[in-house]
């Protein structure tokens, strides 16, 4: 290299350095950006050629290295809508409310709610109809957050495909609701109960198939026979409800006869040998339940009849009518209400049998419910009457108060009934080659050739990372590495400014001794 090409390497590597130093400023300037991947420089050598051989004399070319792969400090924060994400994939962001066009990719979990789309109608608290805006979880550009929805089974899919956008205002959600079918309930039943004494009462609120909040009463009384109780029943409103069992059926004999009064009109079974009414004999009937006898010496005392009330020790019901009196030792007394399954305790007091209930019912709107009831975790020991937990999965209609995240992933709603609902799930996007993904402006980045195309994962399926909720990931710049490079860049680029300056004299003394 003759003459004016001696300029080349030392124009070069000024030029190289400056980009250098630029990436160096670009990368120091945002430090505390939120999803922000560093770029550092390279160099490539130029080979310059002559006529008779090849040399390295050519200068240097800069060659851009994103540093998109590496992990950014996390920071940790008060915000319910912060969520970092720890290892490897990003968030998946579109631009548009429709998912039209092309999806974006970001570090940066830094959300909010924005407003967009078209409005909705909603039901008021007066009841009237009220038009509302649509608010949507979204990244500090205003693009939208992608996620999953929950499925009406109240599980996630396996498969992340498909993601939209996650609205999130408080009438988002107002018109799901969810029927209750598996319920849980621990309690302990007092050991030092007696047979006959008054029942104990715990109230559950489940939800039926219209979506509408139910009570139902479980009424626990003890048995006559021993470490066992029975189970009724009730609700307002309700024109049927039964637990699992069987229909009541009674045949007397055996030392028991039927008496009919018809001056009281009650029916009782009582001991031949104390004439007394036997305790528990009805128990699981109520008002209101029809009752059918047979075998009756008198035959117009045969026939079903309805019950208005029954004796608090189940010992005597109450008729409708009674034809005539009369003492029966044998006769048989049935009633299509079902009687629940006895619970039985051991000698601990755990319950033996049964583990579970279900129970079925009908409202007087035409709504049902059909549910279990958990039981495996009762007790029976001394002292009060105390309820443990109770859980069930029915939703009612509520307004979306609060949004969070966990560790999953999972898009936590906490709805003004009380409730908390897991309502969406955030999918990472992975890349085979992170670094080939090209840098946009608002610290996204878009899908390229070199990238190769994203795989979208739940970190609870995949183990390939995990979320870090109330935290955002800052940068990935080492602020003390980027200051140690830009004293090397300098120093370059100074020895190439010195070289351009040595050539440049030396072109001027070549020029003076010619002329």
């Amino acid at each position: 290299m003759t003459g004016y090409g001696l300029f080349q390497p030392s124009t070069l590597g000024m030029m190289g350095q400056s980009k250098a130093l630029a990436n160096i400023s670009t990368n120091i300037a945002n430090v505390s950006t939120g999803g922000y991947k560093a770029t550092d420089t390279q160099f490539q050598t130029l080979i310059s050629k002559t006529l008779d051989k090849q040399s390295d004399l050519g200068g240097i070319k800069p060659i851009e290295t994103p540093r998109i792969d590496r992990q950014g400090l996390l920071n940790s924060t008060s915000r319910d809508l912060d969520l970092a994400i720890v290892g490897d994939g990003f968030f998946s962001v579109s631009p548009t409310l429709a998912v039209t066009g092309e999806i974006l990719y970001t570090r940066d979990g830094s959300f909010q709610i924005n407003v967009a789309g078209p409005t909705s109608t909603a039901v008021g608290a007066d009841g009237n109809p009220i038009t509302i805006s649509n608010g949507y979880l979204t990244d500090k550009n205003g693009y939208y957050v992608l996620g999953i929805p929950k499925q009406t089974n109240g599980t996630f899919p396996t498969s992340a495909s498909s993601p939209q956008p996650m609205r999130v205002d408080p009438f988002a959600f107002v018109n799901q609701t969810q029927q209750t079918t598996t319920t849980q309930l621990s309690l302990n039943l007092p050991a030092q109960k007696d047979f006959g004494d008054a029942a104990e009462v715990y109230n559950i609120g489940v939800v039926d198939s219209n979506g509408a909040a139910r009570s139902i009463d479980l009424n626990f009384s003890r048995s006559a026979a021993n470490n066992t109780w029975g189970i009724i029943p009730t609700g307002q409103n309700s024109t049927s409800l039964s637990l699992t069992g069987t229909a009541f059926s009674l045949a007397t004999g055996a030392g028991n006869r039927l008496s009919l009064d018809a001056a009281s009109n009650q029916i009782s079974v009582q001991n031949s040998g104390s004439g007394l009414p036997v305790p528990g004999s009805f128990f699981g009937l109520s008002a209101g339940d029809s009752i059918t006898i047979a075998g009756a010496t008198t035959p117009a005392n045969n026939g079903t009849f309805t019950i208005s009330s029954v004796a608090a020790d189940g010992s005597t019901l109450t008729l409708n009518s009674v034809n005539t009196s009369e003492t029966v030792v044998t006769t048989s007394l049935t009633s299509p209400t079902i009687i629940a399954t006895p619970m039985v305790f051991n000698a601990n007091g755990k319950l033996s049998t049964p583990q579970s209930f279900t129970l079925t019912g009908t409202w007087s709107d035409g709504a049902t419910s059909s549910f279990t009831i958990d039981m495996s975790e009762m007790i029976q020991l001394a002292g009060d009457f105390t309820p443990f937990s109770f859980s069930q999965n029915g939703l009612t209609s509520a307004n979306l108060s609060r949004v969070q995240f966990d560790d999953r992933g999972q898009v936590i709603g906490t709805f003004d009934d009380g409730t908390v609902r897991t309502i969406y799930k955030i999918p990472l996007a992975r890349f085979s080659n992170p670094n080939g993904l090209q840098a946009q402006n608002g610290t996204v980045f878009a899908e390229t050739a070199l990238s190769g195309v994203p795989t979208l994962e739940f970190t609870d399926v995949s183990g390939t990372a995990q979320f870090n909720p109330f935290s955002v990931e800052l940068s990935n710049v080492d602020l003390a590495g980027e200051f140690t490079k830009m004293i090397m860049v300098q120093q370059a680029y100074n020895s190439s400014a010195t070289v351009f300056r040595t050539v440049d004299e030396m072109t001027i003394i070549a020029r003076d001794l010619k002329t």
